[in-house]
């Protein structure tokens, strides 16, 4: 998570901060993006900026990167066309600037090296704490730009540099510090930059960083342009690789959690509808609590004589043996578009017409179909049961009805439960309950459905509380057919052709005797008689 920097009262040229900005392209970071959230438009270079802004930069970068990259810009920071007459500036005057430093020295050796390694520590002091500018580079309460350094041998020296960057951002500043030295003398010297954490202060508005420089003679003269290109470009691959490398491991945390994620899903999508939790996860399902009406076919089955049976058996077969029977009931519900509501002890209750319908008729014969399948399954489930020493193994009962319901999100904001509620649903209920072991019970509004699928026997009509209709109950027999389901198709259509030809010949007959009559009426009375009767 990125740190959010307070603002302390220190502040920055915008030439400093349209350097860093122009730094970030080669990370493809578009800093005015992060000016958006400071509401700045524009950078102007000669007005002054929260020092914050370039920290929460820089946070950026390195959250995202890694420190290699903070480095980076470091090193990069002064490597800008006009970088050396900049440089030559904030020392023009001086006795030694960064153009005649070394002019003095025709011969190369370790002691004329060190000499002009420190005369360049002391331009680059001179330079870390402003130079010649005639304004201040940052603005400081009770601080200001500092570069000193203290030689702790012959060739080991602490540069302490005071600039405007943040706790934890001291690549920065050990790339920038880096760059110069090779830039300047890494014709004489190999150097190694360490930061000193110890001696390395952090205060309000402003940090010391101390680094530890080692300087190791170069015997072997090389050019200081290949050389400082050389530097550069190991710095840059440094920083190539590091986001390989934090590619890779991002990558490796996306598959981790994309699993994790994917496991979470599988786990959840056993406690809610298929349907629901498809919806969920593509977006496409509200989970306000919201409710409507509509017309549903219930299902409801248990099993005949549950608590006797299960007292006759051990916890653990019963547990195997309610499982294995729950998997296949709703392997088939699924297969068959059921909505699976809730499994209450043995029973169970779907639904089907929500959230997705293929229409009133045909989500009832799919609940049939499925009815029967799962009888036809349980079929199977006995013999296998039997042969595993289940005496008497289960046999389930189930009731059906097609008609309204309250369908949706019920609860509240903290927790909801997808059903359904209603009369209709307590038909399902009452039929399943009054049904026989391996029976299929139900009312008329679903049988109007599936007659050409099944052989039923009326039963006896019954009245429920709350539902102004007697419910006409059939018993489902056997499934008919194919030959019987096209002779009962062909069947109703003779009839309604029958049907059809009678009523136009009734209509003929009764149009034939009214102009039988109103030519008798003409006769009689003539047509102004029909005509005035007419109009009245």
């Amino acid at each position: 998570m990125t740190r959010n920097f307070k603002n302390d009262g220190t502040s920055i040229t915008g030439l400093f901060l349209l350097s860093t900005i122009d730094q970030l392209k080669l990370l493809g970071i578009v800093g005015s993006d992060i000016l958006k959230d400071f509401n700045i438009p524009e950078i102007k270079p000669s007005e002054f900026y929260p020092r914050k802004i370039r920290g929460q930069i820089h946070e950026l970068v390195k959250e995202r990167f890694g420190e290699k990259a903070l480095y980076y810009l470091g090193v990069e920071q002064f490597n800008t066309e006009g970088s050396e007459h900049f440089f030559y500036n904030l020392t023009k005057g001086l006795k030694f600037n960064t153009r005649n430093f070394k002019s003095d020295f025709n011969r190369r050796n370790i002691q004329n090296a060190r000499v002009i390694r420190n005369r360049f520590l002391k331009l680059y002091a001179y330079m870390s704490r402003g130079g010649n500018l005639k304004s201040k580079a940052i603005k400081a309460k009770n601080d200001k730009l500092n570069g000193s350094f203290k030689i702790l041998g012959k060739d080991k020296v602490r540069y302490y540099l005071t600039n405007a960057v943040f706790e934890g951002h001291d690549e920065f500043n050990r790339g920038s510090l880096t760059n110069m030295l090779i830039s300047f003398i890494g014709d004489d010297w190999s150097i190694e930059v360490i930061l000193d954490r110890k001696n390395t202060e952090y205060r309000r508005g402003m940090t010391t960083n101390a680094f530890l420089c080692e300087f190791k003679y170069r015997k072997k003269r090389e050019k200081l342009k290949d050389i400082h290109q050389n530097f550069r470009n190991v710095a840059k691959d440094n920083f190539l690789y590091s986001i390989i490398d934090r590619s890779e491991e991002q990558r490796k945390l996306a598959v981790n959690q994309s699993n994790t994620l994917s496991e979470l899903s599988k786990k959840i999508g056993k406690y809610i509808p298929p349907q629901i939790h498809k919806g969920i996860l593509e977006g496409k399902y509200d989970t306000n609590i919201t409710t409507r009406r509509k017309k549903l076919t219930i299902f409801f089955s248990d099993i005949k004589n549950f608590t006797d049976t299960s007292e006759k058996l051990q916890p653990e077969d019963l547990t195997k043996y309610l499982n294995e029977y729950f998997s296949e009931m709703t392997n088939i519900a699924i297969r068959h578009g059921a909505t699976i509501d809730k499994y209450i002890g043995d029973a169970v209750m779907l639904f089907f017409g929500d959230p997705s319908s293929k229409g009133e008729k045909e989500d009832a014969r799919a609940c049939v179909e499925m009815s029967l399948k799962m009888q036809e399954k349980m079929v199977d489930l006995r013999k296998k049961w039997k042969r595993e020493g289940f005496y008497n193994p289960f046999e389930i009962r189930i009731g059906l009805n097609t008609g309204y319901c309250n369908v949706g999100n019920f609860g509240s904001s903290q927790r909801l439960t997808y059903t359904i509620i209603g009369g209709e649903v307590n038909v399902a209920a009452r039929l399943e309950a009054a049904g026989d072991a391996g029976g299929i019970l139900m009312s008329y509004e679903t049988y109007a459905h599936v007659q050409d699928m099944v052989e039923v026997e009326e039963k006896e009509s019954v009245k429920m509380k709350g539902i102004n209709r007697e419910i006409k109950v059939f018993s489902v027999l056997k499934r008919r057919t194919s030959k019987q389901r096209k002779k009962i198709v062909s069947s109703k259509d003779k009839i309604n052709k029958a049907s059809y030809d009678h009523k136009i010949k009734e209509i003929k007959n009764d149009l034939f005797s009214l102009q039988k009559k109103i030519d008798l009426l003409t006769k009689e009375k003539g047509t102004n008689y029909i005509i005035n009767k007419l109009r009245v």
